[in-house]
């Protein structure tokens, strides 16, 4: 049976996609999970044992588990660990979901299934943990700790929180995209989505052998060719650098050690470094052979967290970041992966990797700091690490109504209740009741002025209210309008065009040009052909007794006329146009919540940028 599409599969919960080896490299595999007959999730560090023996008891079952473990589970591991950043009540620690036959796709058939048009999405309100001077008191504080010979090595973190809109999918394919990286998931858990982008193998198990492959050191990219291998090479002589790995190996090692037969354990290639769109990145690879006699709860006992985001000594460093970071780090750090019935399994170092719960997010970064880490460079380098969400953001436009008065206020509570929708969707703080007593002090105002205004409210994306007003002709014309048509096309998948926004170049230019040719409005159609609206109005045909507008999704503002004319007039049909309906059609009408239902005339014009 032929797989179901990735957009409706993702937005199931219980799914979850792990991938390997990125995209275009050799050897990529992706699973896909979904349907869990069960799932598994720990609450209490006291609970691990058992976690992970109901994992194995599942997997001999011949079930496939994926899921995550979070960085505070692994303070449960160490009872030498006595402070550990704080979680939310009740919140999990670990989760799992218990499958029987995910989807594989190798090669070409991983883009083949994850192309295709998908919702749009928006990122905003970027804002980290620590102001750059604070960041640096904790930096210092860090290094007394390293000086006063308690640590060698801490890796301390922040967390960049955003407001999110739309689809997790998109974003993630987004990521995806412009960061291809080697062990690629999304989970959908229903309570939350996580998309993870992590370059780093926190371990592999295959056929009685263990291997993790720690990063540590960065470089930031270059802007030319030259100055990038320069970059590149630099890290890898960095004696800084190669220290700070050599750390994390040494301590990987002994953490394998444990677990490991007498003698397997060797370190393979040191200091390797590899390339990603906004750094360069220094990995070391480890493996040995796995004792007899070894379960799941025994290797993590052993390596989890990884000491990549831990630091050395482990435990003394895991004692240090519970004392200063103020928040828990939840997956961030910890590992996602996956469980075969074999006994197979891979997990990543949750690094690089987004959570989002309802319209908010959140994303990890941190540093290495040893005794010689200069604190502005390690903030920085949290900046840069960053890079692949804050690339993402976007500035959020301007929300307005525009308003009839005439006498009063016309649908007053229909267009509040559009901005207010916007507003939430966008992350905007909406004050209603401030919009509302502006509004009242304008109308008596107006009242005692008389006459037909055209008020709008505006609402910046800070949450500032303003109300400006505007008089309009007290008696229409009843000559129908000239209508043209705009040659680019809009974007049905845009998320701001569903709001009414400010963000309206495009349309600004088409109608401006419209009107310089002597049109009173421009129809937009979209990628499809489809017609979408126009400038400032929506578009309603009448075809004998039948009238029809285009759907919302051919990419249009859900117009307070419009969805008016639609409510109250059983012979008005949703339906996808396109321009042979225009031509073809009886009558057309242009209408919005100021000037009403309009007459139009349209001659199939087409209006290039150009003029």
């Amino acid at each position: 049976m032929a797989p179901r599409s990735s957009q409706s599969l993702f937005s199931k919960p219980g799914t979850l996609w792990f991938e390997t080896a990125g995209t275009g490299r050799k050897g990529g595999e992706a699973l896909l999970f979904t349907d869990p007959v069960d799932t598994l999730t720990l609450t209490s560090r006291s609970g691990l044992y058992d976690f992970f023996l109901a994992i194995e008891k599942k997997r001999d079952a011949g079930f496939f588990l994926a899921g995550w473990l979070g960085y505070e589970a692994g303070c449960g591991f160490e009872p030498l660990v006595t402070r550990s950043p704080s979680s939310p009540p009740g919140a999990p620690l670990a989760w799992f979901g218990v499958y029987e036959n995910p989807q594989c796709f190798v090669g070409s058939d991983i883009d083949a299934f994850l192309a295709g048009a998908s919702e749009p999405c928006m990122v905003s309100r970027l804002q980290f943990d620590y102001a750059e001077d604070d960041y640096v008191v904790v930096i210092r504080a860090i290094k007394e700790q390293i000086a006063a010979g308690n640590v060698y090595q801490v890796n301390f973190t922040g967390r960049y929180r955003f407001a999110f809109s739309g689809s997790p999918q998109t974003l993630f394919l987004t990521l995806r995209s412009s960061q291809p990286s080697a062990y690629t998931a999304f989970l959908n858990t229903g309570d939350r989505v996580v998309l993870s982008l992590s370059p780093e193998l926190f371990f592999r198990c295959s056929g009685g052998m263990i291997e993790t492959m720690p990063m540590k050191g960065t470089a930031p990219r270059g802007e030319t060719p030259e100055e990038d291998a320069l970059m590149k090479h630099g890290l890898s002589r960095c004696e800084k650098n190669r220290a700070e790995n050599l750390m994390i190996v040494d301590l990987l090692r002994n953490d394998l050690g444990r677990i490991c037969l007498p003698g397997s354990v060797h370190a393979g290639e040191l200091f390797a470094t590899e390339t990603y769109p906004t750094l360069h990145q220094m990995v070391s690879t480890i493996r040995g052979r796995l004792a007899e006699h070894i379960g799941l709860y025994d290797i993590f006992r052993a390596l989890f967290p990884s000491g990549s985001v831990t630091g050395a000594p482990k435990i003394s460093a895991m004692q240090l970041i519970g004392e200063l970071e103020p928040t828990s780090r939840g997956i961030y750090t910890g590992a996602i992966g996956i469980v075969k019935p074999d006994g197979d399994m891979v997990f990543n170092v949750a690094i690089r990797t987004i959570e989002i719960s309802g319209q908010t997010g959140t994303y990890g970064s941190g540093s290495g700091i040893v005794w010689d880490s200069d604190p502005l460079q390690e903030f920085r380098e949290c900046m840069l690490k960053a890079r692949i969400i804050s690339d993402e953001v976007q500035e959020i436009p301007e929300l307005f109504e525009t308003l009839l008065w005439a006498g009063r206020y016309l649908w007053l509570d229909e267009h509040l209740g559009r901005i207010r929708t916007s507003a939430a969707a966008l992350g905007v703080s909406f004050q209603e009741n401030e919009a509302r007593y502006r509004l009242d002090r304008l109308d008596c105002a107006l009242a005692a002025c008389g006459g037909r205004f055209k008020v709008r409210l505006r609402l910046s994306g800070e949450g500032r209210i303003t109300v400006g007003h505007e008089p309009i002709d007290a008696t229409p014309s009843e000559k129908p309008l000239k209508l043209c048509s705009a040659a680019e096309r809009i974007a049905s998948t845009d998320f701001l065009r569903y709001h009414k926004t400010g963000s309206r170049k495009l349309y600004d230019r088409f109608y401006r040009l419209a009107l310089d040719h002597g049109y009173n409005e421009v129809v937009f159609f979209n990628e499809r052909e489809e017609v979408a609206e126009a400038a400032v109005s929506n578009i309603i045909i009448r075809s004998g007794t039948l009238y029809y507008t285009p759907p919302v999704t051919s990419g249009l503002l859900d117009g307070i006329y419009r969805s008016y004319f639609l409510r109250t007039r059983s012979e008005c049909i949703e339906k996808v146009l396109f321009i042979d309906d225009l031509l073809a059609a009886d009558a057309i009408y242009l209408c919005n919540s100021v000037r009403g239902m309009r007459r139009a005339i349209f001659d199939g014009t087409q209006l290039t940028g150009n003029g």
